[in-house]
C-alpha cells in the first residue's frame, strides 16, 4: 500500500516546510510499527538540519513529544535546503528536499554546493532512502521509500544546495 511519511520543519522565524517521503508497506504492519518507523526516519534526518520538528506522520500525524528535537537553531531557515536526488526502478528520478539543512554537511565544511556524502549523517540518510526503514520495524517486511508512482528507489544520484541561485 503506497503512502507518505512526512516531517514538518520550522526555522527560527517559525516558517515551515514539509519533507515528504513516499513509501510502500504491507497491510500486515500495525500502527506502533509505523509510528516507530516515522521516529526512526526522524533520527536519521534530524542530524542533517538545524530547524525544529513541528509534526510528522504517515498521512496522519504522530505525537512528537518523545522525539529528540528541542528547538530550531537561531540560524535555521526553511528556505535553505538540500536536495537529494535518487534513481528508482525504471530509471525514474525521485527528489527529496530537507529544509533548514545544516550547511557544514555540504562539501568543504559548508563552502561547497554539493552534499558531502562522506559525512556519517548523510550516509545514514542515503541508506534510509535506498534500503528503507526496515531496521525500525518489528515486522520482517521493510517500509521502502518509493516514487510518487510507487517505483522502488534503488540508488543515490546526487545531493546539492537548493536555494537562491543554486536551485536546479
Amino acid at each position: 500500500m503506497p503512502t507518505t511519511i512526512f516531517y514538518t520543519i520550522a526555522d527560527a522565524d517559525n516558517d515551515q516546510s514539509v519533507i515528504s517521503i513516499p513509501v510502500n508497506f504491507l497491510d500486515t504492519l500495525e500502527g506502533a510499527s509505523l509510528a516507530f518507523a516515522v521516529e526512526y526516519g526522524w533520527d536519521i534526518i534530524n542530524p542533517l538540519i538545524n530547524g525544529t520538528l513541528v509534526n510528522c506522520g504517515i498521512t496522519i500525524q504522530v505525537d512528537i513529544a518523545d522525539f529528540t528535537n528541542s528547538a530550531a537553531a537561531a540560524i535555521s531557515d526553511v528556505q535553505e535546503k538540500a536536495e537529494f536526488v535518487y534513481r528508482a526502478v525504471g530509471g525514474f528520478i525521485k527528489r527529496i528536499t530537507l529544509p533548514t539543512f545544516i550547511e557544514t554537511f555540504f562539501t568543504g565544511s559548508g563552502a561547497g554546493k554539493e552534499v558531502d556524502v562522506t559525512q556519517s549523517e548523510v550516509a545514514a540518510f542515503n541508506t534510509l532512502m535506498v534500503d528503507g526503514f526496515h531496521e525500525a520495524l518489528v515486522s520482517t517486511e521493510p517500509l521502502n521509500p518509493v516514487t510518487d508512482h510507487n517505483e522502488d528507489i534503488t540508488s543515490f544520484v546526487e545531493g546539492h544546495q537548493a536555494w537562491g541561485k543554486n536551485r536546479r
